[in-house]
């Protein structure tokens, strides 16, 4: 073992080796480009070789860099590999969903008590990130995740589409009772949502299909997830583009207010997203039937592959 380099700086190597350079190793790992920079230089001190010859801006791999990164990332492979198995045994009696926090808050936790009530031993474990990318599929036994349900390697099941209504609480509602799709749009206040990939509806793509003659929107308040922006619109803060389905119960028991009872949809949705045979296991039939809507089997998921 003495003569393992530190795994902090093997593991800095290797993804500045896979993803091409310093920077996206910096961004993937969540550190600074120094911190890389100074794990390099320790483990070319530690091997006593050059790993990356410097031209300028540009750090590119030596020969020997190269060789070593080949047994490297094989390594690391069967580690990932053998870490995936041990976490599974681990938790065959329970069950790992993940999802982003909007939707395991007010879509999501209500529908597991379905599976509670059904199985009162199972150990139910949720997990939440506001990127697909910070969402590990292999590590957890099913997601829920927004899309066109195409995931390679694993099957699909839709939940519902993505349809969507501006909401407010009574109190913001009354205050714009009578206003026009402009009035909603400049007077506001909008919440908007940070979603840099432009993935999800906006409050630009309302105004282009409600009102394209407004030329201004309100800035109103921007939140990272559709949790915060629903959050914020039930404490009275502001107007929402709420989810139909995800908003139904708060519509329903007039927490929030339609204002403008049109909706406005596209062919994307929420997908439970699971392995290939996850479905056919016990939990997983108890999972999607408490998920998914009455009289849909498994043998109806999508295979993304």
């Amino acid at each position: 073992m003495n003569d393992l380099p530190p795994m902090k700086s093997i593991r800095v190597f290797e993804a500045c080796i896979r993803l091409g350079n310093f920077t996206r190793a910096a961004r993937e790992l969540n550190v600074g480009q120094p911190a890389i920079s100074h794990q390099i230089h320790s483990l070319e001190q530690d091997l006593g070789i050059k790993l990356f010859e410097r031209r300028g801006s540009i750090a590119i791999p030596t020969a020997e860099a190269m060789t070593y990164y080949r047994t490297i990332a094989s390594s690391l492979a069967d580690m990932a590999r053998a870490s995936v198995a041990i976490r599974k045994k681990a938790r065959e009696r329970g069950l790992t969903l993940a999802t982003y926090p909007g939707i395991a808050m007010f879509w999501l936790l209500p529908r597991l008590s379905r599976v509670r009530q059904l199985n009162r031993e199972l150990a139910i474990r949720v997990t939440t990130a506001e990127r697909d990318r910070d969402i590990p599929l292999d590590e957890v036994d099913c997601a829920i995740l927004f899309g066109d349900g195409n995931w390679p390697g694993y099957r699909s099941h839709l939940l519902f589409r993505e349809v969507v209504v501006p909401v407010a609480a009574p109190a913001v509602a009354a205050r714009l009772e009578g206003a026009s799709r402009a009035d909603i749009l400049t007077k506001g206040p909008l919440i908007h949502l940070e979603d840099h990939e432009q993935r999800w509806f906006s409050w630009s793509d309302w105004r282009n299909r409600r009102s394209p003659e407004t030329r201004d929107i309100d800035s109103g308040i921007t939140v990272t997830n559709h949790g915060i922006a629903i959050h914020q619109a039930l404490m009275g803060h502001g107007v929402a583009l709420g989810w139909k389905g995800v908003i139904d119960e708060m519509t329903e028991n007039r927490l929030l207010l339609v204002l403008d009872p049109e909706p406005m949809a596209s062919e994307r949705g929420y997908y439970l997203v699971t392995s290939e045979d996850f479905l056919e296991t016990r939990i997983g039939t108890l999972v999607f039937q408490s998920l998914c809507r009455d009289g849909d089997t498994p043998s109806g998921a999508r295979n993304g592959s």
